[in-house]
């Protein structure tokens, strides 16, 4: 074989591989095929909170985690599916996970200048940690349903959270404390995003 026939051959494979779109690898799921699933569909994440984008980032890790398995193929139109796994985003949100006096915070923070501008007041809190809550809903439905059985497969719901230090700046420095604190919530939910994909993924499989 020559070396340009064998560059068409290789190519010609690549493209083969990769013409049915994301493979899941890992173990074959036979009670899968008996579903008589083969082929899946990820649906666009619904996002039914505030958080905006949120669902773009499930939506990667979801894709990301189910790569990681073989025997069904990821394909890229539903229309090429035995059935849809759609999922829903119910939480998206921070909620203060502990409290600290202001006073008692490092210097350059709002504790260090409580004394002159807050006398009457005595002790202040404010918050030193922050909880990133993340929900999702999934569900995987047959897209053909056989006479007498159900459309679902599988279902579940998931909350994962995570810790995050909270930014307490005073003056020109507090400017970015609402900042700060966004970026760490945004990488925190990324985080929870991931590992809860994992979970959801061997929650799935074990169904079958």
């Amino acid at each position: 074989m020559t070396a340009k026939a064998f560059c068409s051959f290789l190519l010609t494979l690549v493209l083969g591989l990769t013409g049915c779109g994301y493979t899941l690898q890992g173990t074959h799921s036979h009670e899968l095929e008996k579903e008589g699933v083969r082929k899946v569909y990820v649906a666009p994440v619904r996002n039914d909170t505030y958080k905006a984008g949120i669902e773009n980032v499930v939506y990667n890790a979801l894709l990301q985690s189910l790569a990681s398995y073989n025997g069904v193929h990821l394909v890229s139109e539903p229309e090429d599916a035995d059935a849809v796994l759609s999922a829903i985003v119910t939480r998206a949100d921070t909620e203060v996970a502990a409290t600290g006096a202001a006073s008692g915070l490092s210097p350059n923070t709002i504790g260090s200048a409580l004394s002159s501008i807050l006398p009457p007041y005595g002790s202040v809190y404010v918050a030193t940690y922050y909880n990133a809550v993340l929900g999702v809903s999934f569900s995987l439905n047959k897209r053909h349903i056989e006479s007498g059985k159900r459309a679902n497969i599988w279902s579940g719901a998931f909350n994962r959270s995570q810790l995050f230090p909270a930014s307490n700046q005073l003056g020109s420095l507090g400017t970015t404390s609402m900042l700060i604190n966004n970026s760490e919530y945004d990488r925190a939910i990324r985080s929870v995003s991931k590992d809860m994909m994992s979970d959801v993924r061997e929650a799935m499989l074990a169904r079958f």
